[in-house]
């Protein structure tokens, strides 16, 4: 935030607005704007508002905030009065956060009355602790509460009913919603260009949590303060991008859970401090090393320098290798830890294009790629992979697919690729409806309806020899990584 352009002429603002905006598309089913059906009891409240100092509080010591990303913006607001937690020493980060809860924070930041507000302006919210904060924003036509009267203070708030009513409440200049637009494509715009939210890193209907919350409404104070311009750009650079140098060796060893994990790490020649390059996760199949797919795969010629590359090792197992312990939960397979680990190191002390995160993998290492897509989806902007299936979990956001399998493949079977399609369809919400597309030695095809940006193509290709000419249904037919990369790249345009 702090690195954006100070304000400047308003025709600018409106000239760059109408040339940047970008929005998803709703989900499959739209959330409702302030429209749901079932009443909620009365929220459990945090510690007492009234209690509440405005500034100077000495550190918070909450016992649950170690692990959120949005830690800092949770000490900060709590350093301000705005938030006090549950009283026992928990904020509980990741907890789905209210309606009650909402506007408490975000009134109690921006209004120093609002706590003296009167109730009563809902047939159930009258005089709880909540009440001012919900009642104020009520007078701002900041809510307007649900067709049958009420406001369902302890209702879940998904995201893009979270960043309506944050961005309302501060006032901050929205675009005007054109015919055809879903009614939040405003807000989850104005997220996506002021660094709030990237718009690939959630589905619009997910509930918004605690953390994110706290975190939008901090970041939205910097931005009040600051005077920053709104929509110049998006800042896509990652943490290393403001290191004054590289690493002088390339990571190739990591520690995770207690086990030396080792990588391929390929950093262009060319690589500049400050120049954002894609990063891409290449995945290595349960037979083939790192070192083998890093031969075929293809990925760095079809590069050209583009990109930094990482080759993972899978750990070994029964004459092989693999990504996962037997008997882990498809949300929690052993080496999405290890995914996490190498994420950090590359887009701290490197610069990448936070938007441009790939993988790719074939076979076991398809598998893997395509089942970290699901659980990854806030990090990862798309998936390549070829000849496998996916382990399906909650998944974190959309992500862009390009997904082939050939039908005659018998070690991985064409039904399990069809049934990852399938997950794929449902997880960027796309229609079954699908249009021939290139390329066309692929038989690729792309879904209708997906979520703007996250496309999913489906290439059930007929190649079944491999370089040396015998039959192999599985193989890595010789340009599917110059297509893969063409298919990252295309994201962009």
């Amino acid at each position: 935030m702090k690195n954006l352009s100070k304000f400047v002429a308003s025709f600018l603002f409106f000239i760059i607005l109408s040339q940047n905006v970008i929005a998803e598309d709703a989900t499959s089913a739209v959330p409702g704007e302030e429209v749901q059906s079932e009443a909620v009891e009365t929220p459990a409240q945090e510690n007492s508002p009234e209690e509440a100092e405005k500034v100077d509080l000495p550190d918070p010591k909450f016992t649950d905030i170690e692990n959120s990303q949005y830690k800092e913006s949770i000490i900060s607001l709590a350093k301000k009065g705005v938030v006090q937690g549950y009283g026992n020493g928990e904020f509980r980060p990741s907890q789905t956060i209210n309606r009650a809860e909402l506007l408490k924070i975000i009134f109690a930041a921006i209004a120093a009355d609002a706590g003296n507000f009167a109730g009563g302006c809902f047939p159930d919210v009258q005089d709880e602790w909540f009440a001012p904060y919900v009642c104020k924003a009520k007078e701002l036509a900041v809510i307007q509460g649900y067709p049958d009267g009420l406001y369902k203070p302890g209702q879940s708030v998904n995201m893009v009913e979270a960043l309506k009513i944050t961005i309302k409440a501060f006032g901050f200049p929205l675009p005007e919603l054109k015919e055809g637009d879903v009614w939040y494509k405003p807000f989850m715009t104005f997220a996506h260009w002021n660094r709030l939210f990237s718009k690939y890193s959630y589905t619009p209907g997910r509930d918004a949590r605690r953390d994110e919350v706290a975190f939008m409404v901090d970041q939205l104070l910097e931005v009040q303060r600051e005077e920053e311009i709104l929509y110049v750009y998006r800042d896509v650079r990652s943490p290393g991008c403001f290191k004054e140098t590289a690493p002088a060796i390339p990571p190739t060893s990591f520690s995770v859970d207690g086990l030396d994990r080792s990588t391929i790490t390929v950093i262009p020649e060319t690589y500049s401090p400050g120049t954002p390059l894609s990063l891409i996760f290449a995945f290595h199949g349960r037979t083939n090393s790192n070192t083998m797919v890093r031969g075929y795969y293809g990925i760095e010629k079809a590069a050209e320098g583009q990109a930094i590359i990482v080759y993972p090792a899978g750990l070994p197992n029964a004459g092989g290798y693999s990504w996962s312990n037997a008997g882990d939960k498809s949300g929690d397979l052993r080496d999405y830890e290890f995914f996490d680990v190498m994420y950090k190191e590359f887009t701290e002390n490197y610069c990448v294009n936070m938007d441009e995160v790939y993988v790719m993998g074939h076979s076991l290492g398809a598998w893997f790629s395509n089942s970290l897509a699901c659980a990854r989806g806030d990090k990862i902007r798309a998936v390549a992979s070829l000849g496998g299936a996916r382990s399906t979990s909650k998944c974190t956001g959309p992500v862009a697919v390009m997904q082939w399998h050939n039908p005659k493949d018998e070690q991985a079977s064409f039904a399990s690729a069809e049934a990852a399609r399938n997950d794929f369809i449902a997880q960027n919400q796309c229609s079954k409806e699908s249009v021939a597309v290139q390329p066309s030695w692929g038989n690729c095809v792309e879904y209708k309806g997906c979520l703007e940006d996250a496309p999913v193509l489906f290439c059930p290709h007929n190649v079944d020899t491999d370089y040396r000419g015998s039959y192999y249904p599985h193989t890595w037919p010789k340009d599917t990584g110059k297509e893969m990369w063409k298919f990252f790249k295309s994201l962009g345009e």
